[in-house]
């Protein structure tokens, strides 16, 4: 007994421990139920609290937006108009349901019935032809008598074709019926329509206010296909998830509203050009494309080597597809970047895809012993600064003995002068010089103390500028103290011989034929009195012993080892280095480097990121150096803008390449504004013109507007929609005076054959002109309208030549009232500019001297038709000098 009680109390204790462990069980089993709902829901998908967010937000700005078209419902003329269109839609279904609009359908029902009838005849006739027209046939076929037949069908034929043109006047009579009953519809319907069209907006705004409530949490994935590639160069598809949180990214209305629910900037230009469905968003933003959880989103997690490019990082993405571009208007950064590697010459030292073909940006230091003083020059490789506060050369921190090996090599290998006719004789007028070196052009490029600025500069660029003008052009020039674009001569003195400054003034090329110094064509007698003038700024210094320091062979030979080490060569054409390797890093990949690949040396200040890497890179080289381990990069001096700018640059550097079908090449018409941009960016033409609004700084240097140059590209002045493309390739490559009273000479820059053809093309396409264009004259003009034209320009009427000149016979009065040789129009200028500019001179050049005929033309010419006479002139024009 006591063991059977002692068995039942063991499996009564046994059932309660069950009991309380599938208790346990279950509410375990329930609470992970829950957290796991809980989790998912929340932690996990976070996209569906973002999406809720943004219906909420959407949900409040239709609410605004239903409020006020409620409110514009609510005016009191609105609500007028709606009780008006009330009463008609009211008259109108009176109409409807009235005895006239019952007495149509009745007479439409009517003569419906009466159709059907006469119609229904005419089918059975119809059918009773094809029988008779059967026996017809059968009897020709069976050879019998067939004329008893043919009787008969003649007869229900005939009796057809009255019935069918019953049925076509009664039809005629249905739908006359039917148009007056239809009206009366009409008018209902046109009057609903117009209280609909009213209240359209509000009930737009409702329906999309109850679609944004339906909504459910969904999942928006792109896939891209063929952008990216594999290890193995393969084109992939890739999965980009970023909509599912980035809802109103091609929305608009949605432009001020918080991240991630803000619209794209330059959303219908970027996405109008960039379809997500074809290039996602990761191609240019980076990230984690799959992934929906924001940090992993945006690449910030561990072993992910393409975080969210933010800022001005974005705009180096635009590389990969236009990498032949030099100027994007959205990605002025990069542009701005890409415009320093050129000016500073980092190509000299490494190797960067895209630069390849860009020259040395240093001066050629072949002939420098001819050139220089050698105890400039000493100061010079050492501080560059203490000379030019502006230069563009780096600051090597070198040694004195380094300093003086480099010199003492440089002045080695210098190749002398080439032998001149003519050589500088003394004296000569200093204060000559300064009023050529004031008046020819020199100005529009260098900076000369005690040469100030006569007028202001125009505070903002003109109208008109083009669709496809840069960014860089949308500021005003610069002023005159702020350009840099050729060396301050305000020490020249101090670094030239007077014979070396003497040759080149004369022709610089001969000396130097990669210059981009052009020849101002200067006599003797002018080169004479500019070098004085020059001579006179700035004093030589001297250094005891130095002469003979630099002609050590120890000192020579140790210049020639730092000469290679620190790579003078990539920006200097050097005696002896002219197959020398590039000394730094290839770049091509930098922007892709991982923080494994960059050496960050005893610099802890600096955090371990790729961005502050490269910043503390370009603006102090030296502080990665340690005891083991040189830094060869010189100092540039850069501001913290311009190492962010380049910065930007160097992110943009990867050897990623993209499928061809991505790649954005250049039309002919981009390839050609590109090109002449480079031609006048290199030899600086907007110095003293202004083109696509920029430029023309030599204008501060002159108090009479009428001595400067020309605009040339600015507004509606287009010079390639002006002249005739060969006369200005003729130009380019050999200038001839068109403005005599000018003191400002258009150089000679020596152009090659390429440069002068480039240039031609890009005005051309500015001016929206096919290339090339030539003008030919076909057939004879009337002698009636060469005659009108010689009358009209004659002193009889317009009296053009008391301002034009004509060949050899210059105008009467002050050079400053003569305008441009008319002689030179037939080869020079386009027959349609002609036309357009004597329409409206002040239109296509405003501030120009040139008076406006037109329209108030003469009555007695040509009948007073003005088209005729601007026709007329035009002719005259371009037969001028032919006999």
């Amino acid at each position: 007994m006591q063991s059977w009680r002692g068995w039942r109390t063991s499996k009564l204790a046994e059932q309660r421990s069950l009991r309380v462990l599938f208790f346990v069980s279950s509410m375990l089993f329930m609470l992970a139920a829950v957290w796991a709902m809980w989790n998912e829901g929340k932690t996990r998908r976070p996209w569906k609290a973002y999406q809720q967010g943004f219906n909420r937000l959407e949900s409040e700005q239709v609410a605004r937006e239903l409020a006020t078209e409620r409110l514009r419902l609510d005016t009191p003329e609105v609500r007028a108009t709606v009780a008006k269109l009330q009463e008609d839609l009211k008259a109108a279904h009176a109409r409807l349901a009235g005895p006239e609009s019952a007495k149509a359908r009745q007479l439409l029902r009517q003569r419906e019935a009466e159709y059907a009838e006469i119609n229904m005849k005419a089918q059975f006739m119809k059918s009773e032809l094809d029988e008779a027209q059967y026996w017809v046939e059968q009897a020709i076929y069976s050879e019998t008598d067939s004329a008893k037949a043919k009787t008969k069908a003649a007869a229900i034929e005939k009796q057809l074709r009255a019935l069918t043109a019953q049925a076509d006047g009664l039809n005629a009579r249905v739908e006359e019926a039917r148009g007056v009953v239809t009206r009366f519809q009409a008018d209902v319907d046109t009057i609903q329509g117009r209280i609909d069209e009213l209240h359209a907006p509000v009930t737009a705004l409702e329906r999309r206010l109850e679609s944004i409530k339906a909504r459910s949490p969904e999942v928006k994935q792109i896939v891209v296909e063929g952008l990216a590639t594999n290890e193995f160069k393969e084109p992939i598809l890739t999965v980009d998830r970023c909509a599912t949180c980035h809802l109103a990214i091609d929305r608009p209305g949605f432009e001020q509203a918080r991240q991630p629910f803000r619209t794209h900037p330059y959303r219908e230009v970027l996405l109008g050009k960039h379809q997500t469905a074809r290039f996602g968003c990761t191609s240019c933003h980076q990230g984690q494309g799959p992934t929906l959880e924001v940090k992993a989103a945006h690449g910030d997690v561990r072993h992910w080597y393409h975080p969210l490019l933010r800022g001005d990082f974005v705009q180096t993405s635009c590389r990969k597809c236009h990498a032949e571009k030099k100027e994007l208007a959205l990605a002025p950064v990069y542009s701005r970047g890409r415009r320093m590697v050129e000016e500073r010459g980092c190509f000299g030292c490494h190797t960067m895809a895209g630069f390849e073909k860009v020259p040395k940006v240093g001066p050629d230091l072949t002939r420098i012993a001819s050139k220089v003083d050698p105890n400039w020059l000493v100061r010079w490789i050492q501080k560059p600064k203490g000379y030019l506060p502006k230069t563009k050369m780096p600051h090597f921190d070198l040694s004195d003995e380094d300093t003086l090996s480099i010199a003492a090599y440089l002045l080695r290998a210098s190749q002398p002068m080439p032998e001149h006719q003519v050589a500088l004789k003394a004296p000569a007028s200093v204060e000559r010089g300064r009023e050529i070196v004031s008046r020819v052009g020199c100005l529009g490029c260098h900076r000369i103390p005690g040469i100030e600025a006569k007028a202001p500069l125009a505070g903002a660029p003109p109208a008109g500028l083009p669709e496809h003008a840069p960014a860089s052009l949308l500021a005003p020039p610069p002023p005159p103290e702020n350009q840099d674009f050729a060396p301050d001569l305000s020490k020249i003195a101090s670094k030239v011989n007077a014979d070396w400054l003497f040759a080149w003034v004369k022709n610089p090329k001969q000396l130097r034929p990669t210059t981009r110094m052009p020849d101002l064509r200067l006599s003797d007698e002018e080169a004479r009195a500019v070098t004085a003038f020059l001579m006179t700024l700035g004093q030589k210094q001297t250094v005891a012993g130095l002469e003979r320091e630099v002609r050590k062979p120890e000192r020579i030979a140790a210049g020639e080892h730092l000469i290679r080490k620190r790579g003078c060569f990539g920006c200097h054409d050097i005696k002896g280095f002219e197959t020398a390797e590039k000394i730094a890093p290839d770049l091509s990949n930098f922007g892709h480097k991982r923080l494994l690949e960059l050496f960050f040396g005893e610099a802890v200040q600096v955090k371990q990121t790729w961005q502050d890497y490269t910043f503390w890179k370009l603006k102090n080289p030296q502080i990665y150096a340690t005891t083991r381990v040189e830094q060869l990069m010189p100092n540039f001096g850069f501001s913290d803008e311009e190492a962010e700018t380049l910065r930007v640059l160097l992110k943009s550097l990867s050897a990623e390449r993209i499928q061809p079908q991505f790649q954005r090449g250049l039309s002919d018409e981009e390839l050609a504004i590109h090109n002449g941009r480079t031609i006048v960016a290199r030899y600086n033409c907007n110095g003293c013109h202004v083109i696509e609004a920029q430029g023309g700084a030599i204008a501060a240097f002159y108090a009479n507007e009428t001595r400067i140059p020309p605009p040339l590209e600015v507004g509606m002045m287009h010079e390639g929609e002006k002249v005739q493309a060969t006369w200005l390739y003729q130009f380019l490559g050999r200038p001839i005076p068109l403005r005599p009273w000018l003191d400002v000479r258009m150089p000679t820059f020596g152009l090659s054959i390429e440069e002068a053809t480039a240039l031609t093309n890009y005005f051309a396409v500015m001016g929206k002109q096919r290339v090339p264009y030539e003008y030919v004259s076909v057939g004879e003009p009337s002698h009636e309208l060469l005659k009108a034209g010689r009358l009209l320009m004659s002193k009889d009427y317009f009296d053009c030549f008391t301002c034009h000149q004509q060949g050899e016979r210059k105008p009467e009065g002050p050079p400053e009232s003569w305008a441009p040789d008319l002689g030179l129009a037939k080869r020079r200028l386009r027959p349609i500019w002609i036309g357009k500019w004597l329409k409206d001179p002040q239109k296509v050049q405003p501030g120009t001297k040139m008076p406006s005929y037109y329209p108030g033309g003469p009555e007695d010419i040509l009948e007073g038709k003005e088209d005729r006479q601007i026709q007329a002139i035009t002719e005259y024009l371009m037969r001028l000098g032919e006999d």
